[in-house]
């Protein structure tokens, strides 16, 4: 099965900014840069959880229910730390600050980071397990007709 990819040639492209090799993940490592199949002048690198306004490092956030992303955004669940904190807030403001810079960059594809409470698009976490599921931002963009490709 063939992977979808972005699509003119010429149109800008999100990317999560941790597959390029920046160190915003939760715990502030750098993960080895990923090969996004688009020119590199295309890129716009977004981190919705740094722009929800939350620091790196952090401590990792998951759902506290299986409705994940989309349970977010009709309020029937929460991002949460292992300690309690609730961060649902942040969440939704850096997918919507991701959503801004999509249409002021005409960006219609997403290339975002798998397993990521904000940017899943097919495995998130509920606790410690891995479930079906999509991201606070992954969700909010594929409303607004924005193709999101998840990336290990």
């Amino acid at each position: 099965m063939s992977r979808p990819t972005a699509k003119p040639d010429t149109d800008p492209v999100l990317v999560s900014a941790c597959l390029l090799g920046t160190p915003c993940r939760y715990n502030g490592e750098a993960l080895d840069p990923r090969e996004i199949p688009v020119s590199a002048e295309r890129i716009i690198p977004v981190c919705p959880e740094e722009l929800g306004g939350l620091i790196t490092p952090r401590e990792a956030s998951f759902f506290d229910a299986e409705t994940t992303g989309a349970g977010v955004w009709k309020n029937t669940a929460r991002v949460i730390t292992a300690h309690g904190q609730d961060r649902t807030d942040a969440f939704r403001l850096g997918a919507e600050k991701t959503l801004a810079i999509a249409r002021a960059t005409g960006a219609q594809t997403a290339y975002l980071k798998e397993r990521s409470p904000s940017c899943g698009s097919c495995v998130v976490y509920h606790g410690e397990t891995r479930i079906p599921g999509k991201g606070v931002t992954t969700v909010l963009l594929e409303r607004n007709g924005i193709q999101v490709i998840g990336v290990d």
